[in-house]
């Protein structure tokens, strides 16, 4: 009898003990997780306990100083979507792990936190003999950084460099600081590399050493060297070969890639950083061609400009005639219109000799008038034939229409250049896919037998190699075929995009991204990717075609007058004849 009260008094204070350890460990739980809440502000709180091993009603009735949303996963049939789409992704994940639910937890926590597997998570494992070092493993490789594993009361995080090792902690939220992510100790990078300048591309400098440049690559650089990382390069030739988007996606997955820095369209596929910048797409196009060069004489002044002469010519001449009359009761038409003309031009003479003020008055007006066109027409057309005078500049997308050129595509973006809506529907007919490698080198040569598209980057790029020139021959339509945000492209599960992001801002707020634009730039001067024009004809003399015009009034003025002088003469000797 006395052998079976001991018996159960060892069950009860076994029983008591148990008790005593999870009253306990709960309360160490929900002081973790009250921290944890006023360290980082969660604004909800996802708990993952598909076998309900560690009594997650615990979790539920914690109450703390602030009211948080919680999510209780504990069938795997109830994750239908990820959470980012419908939720703030301020939030903490608390999985309880155990040998029989750890595919599960993880299956779930891939749908759950898709896009998002950077946030904070805890993981209990209690009671289990788990091996720490397959777990942390399991976690790389979905890309979870920001791991605290509580496993027989005691903290546990993992440091992934220069091997994934377990890092106990002193404190709890030691694991907040990722102090381990701060020295990559000479990880690779896998990045592929292929030549797109201004993007990416390299060269041979004079020393022969190869120098690699590119304003998307040296971000991508400068954040691997920061880290104390290396690169491991992979060439892709993008401009004789198409690439299909299904194509890229396969190709990350299967290389391993880590940064994909190059011009790509937004896919579920992959990833992207934070956008750095708001890139416009635009047109490059030919330059306006200088009008006709007899036109000069009529373009120097403007359709109200040549109103204004006409309507002078009429006052002077009705004036002279007027005047004219009054004073000597005869009636000039010829000779009236004849003053005039010379008035217009400045080569006025006399027409009223005699020596009285109000001549005098006429006299000024005439030579004020004539004084003010002359020289107004004279400035103006030598302004002309020194700065030239060009077509109308294109303006907007539907000035396409006034010329005759197709719009050279690259293969990877006709789909998307199709999908976009609101476009004139002469960019759609225009638009055709053509040889990669022409229309490569066409926007790199400024050989513009085509429109082109291009990235604002590009743009700026290309048309670089015109700044000494005097007139471009080269621009670009203002009025862009769509924007979209510059984004380093990252596959998923990265677990370096939060920094990422982060030394990312630090570039773009520092002004570094600026310099690096201007570096790629001259890079591409230097390595002859595209060089400096100068103009063609420095200084070159007016030709015989500015006056062709000229000649031909000249001409017709000689006409008419000899037809004068002919009739003239007929008349006179025909009524001496009578």
């Amino acid at each position: 009898m006395s052998g079976l009260t001991g018996l159960q008094l060892c069950i009860l204070f076994c029983c008591t003990l148990q008790v005593s350890l999870m009253k306990t460990n709960a309360e160490s739980i929900r002081n973790l997780l009250q921290e944890l809440d006023e360290q980082r502000k969660f604004q909800m709180h996802l708990i993952i306990d598909m076998q309900n091993q560690n009594s997650s009603e615990q979790f539920l009735d914690f109450k703390s100083k602030m009211e948080i949303p919680r999510i209780l996963i504990k069938r795997p049939d109830v994750v239908q979507q990820h959470l980012y789409i419908e939720f703030n992704m301020e939030i903490l994940t608390i999985a309880s792990l155990s040998m029989l639910n750890f595919n599960q937890t993880f299956d779930a926590m891939e749908k759950l936190l898709w896009r998002r597997h950077y946030t904070t998570i805890l993981m209990i494992l209690e009671n289990e003999d788990f091996d720490l070092l397959n777990l942390f493993q399991r976690c790389w490789a979905q890309g979870y950084t920001s791991i605290l594993v509580l496993h027989r009361q005691r903290y546990y995080t993992y440091t992934p460099f220069p091997t994934i090792q377990v890092k106990p902690l002193n404190h709890c939220l030691d694991f907040l600081k990722k102090s381990h992510f701060h020295n990559f100790h000479n990880y690779t990078f896998m990045v592929p590399f292929t030549q797109m300048p201004p993007i990416i591309f390299s060269y041979n400098n004079r020393e022969g050493h190869l120098i690699r440049s590119g304003i998307y690559y040296k971000i991508v650089e400068n954040f691997v060297n920061h880290y104390n990382g290396c690169m491991r390069h992979t060439f892709y030739d993008i401009w004789t070969s198409s690439l299909k988007p299904e194509d890229i996606v396969a190709m990350i997955i299967e290389q391993g890639l880590s940064f994909i820095p190059c011009y790509l369209a937004i896919n579920e596929g992959y990833e992207s950083s934070d956008s750095f910048h708001f890139s416009k797409v635009y047109l490059i196009v030919p330059a306006e061609k200088e009008i006709d060069q007899s036109l000069y004489l009529l373009v120097s002044f403007k359709r109200d400009m040549w109103l204004m002469v006409f309507l002078l010519l009429m006052v002077i001449y009705l004036l002279l005639v007027v005047v004219y009359y009054c004073k000597y009761q005869k009636l000039i038409y010829v000779e009236a219109l004849l003053h005039t003309l010379k008035i217009i031009i400045f080569m006025y003479d006399e027409v009223f000799k005699d020596r009285t003020f109000f001549n005098l008055l006429l006299n000024f007006l005439f030579l004020t008038v004539g004084l003010f066109l002359t020289n107004s027409y004279v400035c103006n057309l030598s302004s002309m034939y020194t700065s030239r005078v060009y077509e109308t500049d294109f303006k907007s997308l539907e000035d396409v229409e006034r010329t005759q050129l197709g719009i050279h595509v690259y293969s990877t973006d006709y789909d998307g250049f199709m999908a976009v809506r609101n476009m004139p529907p002469v960019i759609y007919e225009r638009m055709f896919v053509g040889n990669n490698s022409e229309f490569y080198a066409n926007i790199q040569n400024l050989n513009l037998v085509n429109i082109y598209t291009a990235g604002e980057a590009t743009v700026d790029f290309v048309l670089f190699q015109q700044l000494y020139v005097k007139r471009p021959w080269a621009k670009y339509i203002p009025e862009p075929i769509y924007t979209l945000p510059s984004s380093i492209k990252i596959p998923h599960r990265s677990p370096f995009i939060e920094l990422f992001n982060r030394h990312l801002s630090y570039l773009k707020d520092s002004g570094i991204l600026y310099k690096f634009k201007a570096d790629s730039q001259w890079d591409g001067i230097l390595s002859g990717t595209t060089q400096f024009f100068q103009d063609a004809e420095m200084n070159t003399a007016v030709s015989m075609a500015y006056l062709q015009n000229a000649f031909v009034m000249w001409l017709l003025g000689m006409l008419m007058a000899f037809i004068a002088f002919v009739g003239e003469f007929i008349s006179v000797r025909k009524f001496k004849f009578i």
